[in-house]
């Protein structure tokens, strides 16, 4: 089945039942992998997905909890006997950064291990970054603070299935361009209305929904909730239906999305 799945939902901060916000997709028995937090391996399992069927990571930036579990993943994809190139995908000034990351753990250019490719995505809009299978995926450059930083589209070719991920962002046009005709929009929602600007590179479940309604997509999925607030999901749910009148979705971890 073509479809995709949430290994975490979370904000920064993890809770009992939500761990940070990672999402694979999955067609023809090949999977992408899109931002990398904890226990990646133990996470695709869970997920039903097979770690060694891994063809591309995708890391939109180079906060911890996007970024810190890419040295288990290597190191466990290298214990479970991979042979076939990994493709890390980043933006063109996360190379390096993530280039000495691996080599601290001893796991870049590392005798006897797969290939590791460390690929620059371009930085125009609605770039195209690869294939997978039927998947097209594409991405744009997002506002995040001081953090460069990008969301990622994917279209499932010859049917009218798209899903954009807005990554960690304010709100802002780039989303709205990039979501436009797409299917579903999956975005952060750190903070209730009420938290507004608690940290300003961030969006509310109300902003989110603005931003679903603006794009014209059909269903807008919440994820990326700050672990303080995972007792009010259904309220914040309900915040981001006051601006936008197509279905609203809590992110559920773990379980398959149809594409």
């Amino acid at each position: 089945m073509t479809h995709f799945a949430f290994l975490g939902t979370s904000g920064a901060i993890p809770s009992p039942g939500r761990d940070t916000t990672a999402l694979v997709f999955v067609a023809g028995g090949a999977a992408a992998l899109v931002d990398c937090g904890g226990s990646p391996v133990q996470k695709l399992r869970l997920a039903g997905v097979d770690p060694l069927a891994l063809e591309h990571v995708v890391i939109t930036h180079i906060h911890p909890d996007h970024a810190y579990g890419l040295p288990a993943l290597v190191q466990n994809l290298a214990l479970l006997e991979r042979r076939a190139e990994l493709a890390v995908r980043c933006r063109p000034e996360h190379v390096e950064p993530l280039r000495a990351l691996l080599t601290l753990f001893g796991l870049w250019e590392r005798p006897g291990m797969f290939p590791l490719a460390l690929t620059p995505i371009e930085l125009g809009e609605r770039a195209h970054a690869f294939d997978l299978g039927p998947l097209r995926v594409s991405t744009s450059p997002v506002e995040h603070g001081t953090m460069p930083n990008f969301a990622v589209r994917v279209d499932l070719l010859g049917r009218a299935s798209s899903v954009v991920y807005s990554s960690d962002t304010q709100p802002c046009e780039a989303v709205v361009r990039l979501a436009r005709g797409a299917d579903t929009l999956v975005h952060e929602a750190t903070f209730p209305d009420r938290h507004r600007g608690r940290f300003g590179v961030h969006s509310t479940a109300g902003e989110a929904g603005e931003i679903a309604a603006r794009a014209g997509v059909r269903r807008l999925i919440l994820v990326h909730i700050e672990a303080d607030y995972h007792d009010e999901l259904e309220q914040m749910a309900d915040e981001a239906r006051k601006r936008f009148g197509g279905l609203v979705e809590i992110a559920r971890e773990l379980v398959p999305y149809p594409l």
